[in-house]
């Protein structure tokens, strides 16, 4: 028979309050360190956080859910996901690393959320009239034939959507009005303003830059052609090559963020700086 170990007063109340402080401590812990499946971790490029989206949006999936969103917004997401730190991105479509993220079996078949757009800029003067003109190709064919100054921002997605206008407008001669010296995003922008020309730049991007400034010349001019539009996709983390990934609160997030009244909220987004629509809901789930 094992002998009965008897404890003295002090030592029962000294027991028990070491047990109280172990239980009170974690109490503590589990107070302030939310379980990992009431956060999900989105990587984000920089336009849909500075334009204040986000902002609309992510409070109502919050409080519908229960479910806090951890917010990084940066250019490295891929890397970010790689690493272990988000659950799911969101980058425009065509973004270098969306391919190789999802062939390299990192991240589930994108999903497209909204879009946002580039558009066309130029001086308030608008020597070649094309304010209001709905279609970057006749803008373009307008600039050339005014011979206006056009600077070409030499960023890809840019550069390719510049070919794009050119070649709809039938490849006018590019001389006298086209200046192409690799002047890229503020740079060409300030170069536009110079010459009292044009430029295409991303919205955001350009209404940023351009609030930054004591005074500026130009303003957006074309915006409504849907040539214009960048796609975004989220992409959820898959589980099974990342550890740690909350999968249910990125497949969460990305249903709230293609319901029908979410989408209706992006189309009616209208950010600090401009009344012009500079955000589109996907409308691909048809």
């Amino acid at each position: 028979m094992r002998p009965t170990v008897r404890l003295t007063v002090p030592v029962r109340l000294a027991f028990t309050a070491g047990a109280l402080l172990v239980l009170a401590s974690c109490e503590s812990a589990t107070a302030s360190e939310p379980d990992a499946n009431e956060v999900v971790r989105l990587a984000v490029v920089n336009t849909p956080q500075f334009s204040g989206l986000l902002d609309s949006l992510l409070p109502d999936f919050e409080r519908q859910t229960g479910i806090k969103v951890d917010v990084y917004s940066g250019n490295d997401v891929y890397r970010q996901a790689r690493a272990g730190q988000a659950d799911l991105v969101i980058s425009h479509y065509g973004k270098k690393g969306v391919e190789r993220f999802v062939m390299d079996g990192f991240g589930a078949w994108p999903k497209i959320v909204f879009a946002n757009q580039a558009v066309v800029i130029g001086h308030r003067s608008d020597p070649a009239k094309v304010r209001g003109v709905t279609s970057v190709a006749a803008a373009l064919g307008r600039i050339a034939d005014a011979k206006a100054p056009f600077v070409h921002n030499d960023i890809p997605g840019i550069d390719y959507l510049t070919e794009i206008a050119l070649e709809s407008a039938g490849q006018p001669d590019r001389a006298g009005w086209f200046f192409d010296d690799g002047h890229v995003k503020a740079a060409a922008i300030l170069l536009a303003e110079e010459k009292k020309g044009y430029v295409i730049w991303g919205a955001f991007p350009f209404l940023r830059f351009d609030s930054e400034r004591a005074s500026s010349e130009l303003e957006i001019l074309v915006a409504e052609d849907p040539s214009l539009q960048r796609i975004m996709a989220a992409i959820a983390v898959k589980p099974d090559r990342v550890p740690g990934v909350n999968a249910d609160g990125a497949r969460a997030l990305v249903d709230y963020l293609l319901s029908p009244q979410v989408q209706a909220k992006i189309a009616a987004f209208r950010t600090p700086g401009s009344d012009l629509q500079l955000w589109w809901p996907a409308g691909r789930n048809n």
